[in-house]
């Protein structure tokens, strides 16, 4: 009886949990992408696109 309580109990924290910590990673990454600097935001964008000799001699 009392194993049957027990995990009933620790099955509904599991959801919970879960999205806690996943609604918390997201906010995160959120208020870090919005607090950026526009420098940083240009060089990130351009990143794929530059051509570095280093990159390149490592390949």
């Amino acid at each position: 009886m009392f194993q049957r309580i027990l995990v009933e109990e620790w099955a509904t924290y599991v959801p919970i949990i879960s999205f806690v910590l996943i609604a918390g990673a997201f906010t995160a990454v959120t208020i870090r992408a919005l607090r950026i600097g526009k420098g940083e935001r240009n060089r990130l964008a351009s990143l794929p696109l530059e051509e570095n000799s280093d990159n390149l001699k490592s390949l």
